[in-house]
């Protein structure tokens, strides 16, 4: 994932979405499994399924490509996971998240926002799926339904890898910009 974020930094422009013509998934032959792509539809009522790699199909027993968030998701989360997702693209911020999900497992995403010449808004992310730690309160409440992501308005994360840069730093990746609190996010 660290790389998927490397590649957004790289293409993202000071200000605004990167265009997401600029991004090719292929390039991330490891990661293309777990990888997925929504679109935001005209109305912002809901995102579409564009893409959705192979372990996430294996994983939820079924193809999510054409499929509506709110299709997706039960009524009690979607409106959470729009509401996060609805803010990554029109912040414009990068979201990197964790839940808990069928009470089975855990996973973890990293959410990037593009957009398109004609101005649509897509997300672009990678899961990773974690069978081995499920929530520590699971005994006591196997019902719990447990989400949290961290959200950093992209233009500051793009303004502090470009100052990395400048400074002859390495750009910031996924390995430290979660560690660095943005004061505007």
């Amino acid at each position: 994932m660290a790389q998927l974020l490397d590649s957004w930094l790289r293409v993202a422009p000071d200000d605004g979405l990167p265009d997401k013509a600029l991004f090719d998934p292929l390039d991330h032959p490891k990661l293309l499994p777990r990888m997925w792509i929504y679109e935001l539809m005209p109305d912002r009522s809901d995102f579409v399924c564009r893409l959705s790699g192979e372990e996430i199909r294996h994983v939820w027993g079924q193809t999510n490509k054409g499929m509506t968030l709110s299709r997706l998701s039960s009524p009690q989360h979607f409106r959470p996971g729009h509401r996060r997702w609805l803010y990554c693209v029109t912040a414009p911020a990068v979201l990197l998240g964790r839940s808990i999900e069928q009470e089975r497992f855990v996973v973890h995403r990293l959410s990037l926002p593009f957009t398109d010449s004609t101005g649509r808004r897509y997300l672009i992310g990678a899961s990773r799926y974690d069978f081995d730690h499920i929530d520590p309160y699971a005994d006591r409440d196997p019902f719990r339904y447990s989400q949290y992501a961290v959200a950093v308005r992209a233009v500051d994360l793009i303004r502090s890898a470009r100052d990395q840069e400048d400074d002859g730093q390495a750009a910031s990746s996924s390995r430290t910009w979660a560690a660095q609190a943005s004061p505007r996010a």
